[in-house]
């Protein structure tokens, strides 16, 4: 009967192959075991890492060595392969998810908020701020949340990182194929900017799906062109006079006419895809301020190397972007073109609230900040090795890292248009950074560096390469695990947190404020346009928090929450001492507020004047 058979499943069973696909099981059911054994509750200021346990650190090294099996074996299997990156991200991305009791990041539940008023009122709150000048993100989500039968949108905060991250996969598998690396390159690529990216864009925003439309665009564009090969006249591939030669064609009329591309797809597929493309420009440009921009640039970039036949698409999206910010966004802009253009060109400035600033705070927290700039600069660093090293026929993957940087020099988005740049670029630099260990050595464009010949040298590095990639995806996978939760002391809230936020909500009345000491609170997913929040400002020092209690007191307003995740971001980053909280609420007492409720983690203080029954203990 075996004749009848299909070959998979003729062939012997072996356990030697299974390696890969058993490490990655057994990585998964030791998560398991981690998130479940994890105490939220004691987290201290290194954040999520803290609470993980010694099952987390032994499944993700398990995790990592059964990836590296299956990637080095002389056949890949693909599905193998995808299974253990699916892994990988729910590693990284989800273990947060998992231990913390609700949904981090303040700025999604105020996204959840807007998404609320939207359902309500039928349309955004004009002049309510500026992320509703660009609602289609909102608008979509009111539609989707109303479609499934939901009241709001909070539902899906909490584990909404993992979902997008694994939405990210399908155009990263794209990417990885049509970008000129090799087969194993590009799966190590991938596994490399999972490992990597602590940037925090991804919680529930429109950032968040908006670079899901980024590299759906780049994943099309390189599916459908390709580079046309041709040779230069009396020069010989790889030389100066090549290469110089090859640079001078890079704004050429041909080039821009697309003469230098082509594309083996049908009619019917080609249209499809500039529908597609269409109408995710048409989405981004309504719904996010920074990507359609960074979407102009890296197709230029496309263009000019050879990944992009004309510049029609460039045009469009430029029409399309331009003209809802003059129209749509008008209520953003008209004012305040000084906030949209008045840093361009201001590098030191820059510089400063987007890296230099961001280096303060307790040890705890240095130590995060500093091994996410390291982090960045390795891969960067590998990046660079991995641009000397491979062949190709274009640059495309070193024009897309390094067209953003255009955005840092021109936006006015600030201090975190540093992150977004490197975000933008990641996972081309993940794409380079594999290239430093696998580099292609086909192509036109001809290595920086001399081969390595065959030999006692190249024999050496071919034995030693299993462990050097599987030592680069555990370090970066290790201090991603520490970078990307190093801010969950204050980022991430407990069920106290949320239940002192709902108690306001439900006793407030329309036109009054919430007092807060900083903006870690899951606040700002009810009552948009109604109740307004009020953030003390003081300066970061250990002798100036006192002014904090001044400011409340000037502005008096009706509720004022105190927390635990307010105060570890005070003592983390802003250097205010162990307890100041304590010292606040006290001074609070003697002028003129009285404590409404009271959790383990979270205070309710309530300006004196009409009651509203006894005060609250929670638990």
């Amino acid at each position: 009967m075996t004749r009848f058979l299909p070959d998979r499943l003729r062939r012997p069973f072996s356990l030697r192959g299974q390696w890969g696909i058993g490490l990655g099981t057994m990585a998964f059911a030791l998560w398991l075991i981690a998130v479940h054994g994890a105490n939220f509750s004691k987290m201290n200021g290194y954040g999520l890492v803290s609470v993980l346990g010694w099952t987390y650190f032994a499944g993700l090294t398990l995790l990592v060595v059964g990836f590296c099996v299956e990637l080095m074996r002389p056949q890949l299997r693909s599905r193998r392969l995808l299974f253990l990156v699916i892994i990988l991200i729910v590693f990284l991305y989800a273990t947060a998810s998992a231990v913390e009791p609700v949904a981090s990041i303040t700025d999604s539940w105020i996204h959840a908020g807007y998404i609320q008023y939207i359902l309500v009122h039928g349309h955004p709150l004009n002049g309510f701020d500026a992320r509703f000048s660009w609602p289609g993100a909102f608008s979509m989500a009111a539609v989707l949340t109303s479609f499934v039968g939901q009241a709001n949108a909070i539902g899906f905060l909490r584990w909404f990182p993992l979902f997008i991250e694994l939405a990210y996969l399908a155009p990263l598998l794209v990417i990885a194929r049509f970008s000129g690396v090799g087969r194993r390159a590009g799966w190590l690529g991938i596994a490399l900017y999972f490992s990597s990216n602590w940037i925090l864009q991804d919680y529930f925003s429109p950032q968040a799906l908006n670079f899901l439309f980024f590299l759906v665009v780049i994943a099309v564009v390189l599916a459908c062109w390709e580079p046309i090969t041709f040779a230069v006249a009396n020069a010989v591939p790889g030389s100066l006079r090549d290469r110089f030669a090859r640079s001078r064609l890079l704004l050429t009329r041909a080039r821009i006419e697309g003469h230098h591309s082509s594309t083996k797809w049908g009619r019917r597929e080609y249209v499809g895809a500039l529908l597609l493309l269409a109408i995710i420009f048409l989405a981004s440009s309504m719904s996010h301020q920074l990507t359609p921009y960074a979407l102009i640039i890296a197709l230029a970039g496309l263009l000019i190397t050879r990944r992009l036949d004309r510049p029609e698409l460039i045009i469009l999206l430029i029409v399309l972007t331009f003209g809802w910010l003059s129209l749509g966004a008008s209520n953003y802009w008209v004012g305040h073109l000084g906030a949209i253009f008045g840093s361009v060109g201001q590098l030191s400035s820059k510089l400063s609230s987007n890296l230099t600033s961001r280096v303060t705070g307790q040890a705890t927290h240095l130590v995060v900040v500093k091994l996410r700039i390291l982090l960045t600069g390795g891969l960067f660093l590998m990046g660079g090795i991995g641009f000397l090293r491979r062949s190709t026929d274009s640059r495309t993957l070193e024009v897309l890292v390094a067209a953003p940087f255009l955005l840092f020099l021109a936006q006015s988005y600030g201090g975190e248009g540093l992150l977004r740049v490197v975000l933008y670029g990641l996972p081309f630099t993940a794409l380079l950074a594999a290239s430093a260990l696998l580099p292609n050595d086909k192509g036109q464009v001809r290595s920086l560096l001399p081969a390595i010949r065959e030999g006692r040298v190249s024999r050496v590095i071919a034995k030693v390469a299993p462990a050097t990639i599987a030592t680069a995806i555990l370090v970066c996978a290790l201090v991603t695990t520490i970078v990307r939760g190093g801010n969950d002391a204050y980022d991430s809230f407990s069920a106290g947190d949320l239940a002192a936020v709902n108690y306001v909500y439900d006793h407030i009345q329309p036109g009054q404020s919430i007092g807060l000491t900083n903006y870690y609170l899951p606040i700002g997913h009810r009552g948009v346009g109604v109740v307004s929040e009020y953030i003390a400002n003081a300066p970061s020092s250990s002798a100036k928090y006192r002014q904090i209690g001044a400011e409340l007191l000037k502005a008096m307003p009706s509720f004022i929450i105190l927390s635990k995740s307010e105060e570890a971001y005070g003592v983390d980053v802003a250097g205010y001492p162990q307890g100041w909280q304590r010292t606040l609420e006290a001074s609070l007492l003697t002028h003129g507020y009285q404590v409404d409720a009271r959790w383990s983690t979270a205070t309710v203080l309530k300006l004196v004047g009409s009651t509203i029954g006894p005060p609250v203990i929670g638990h």
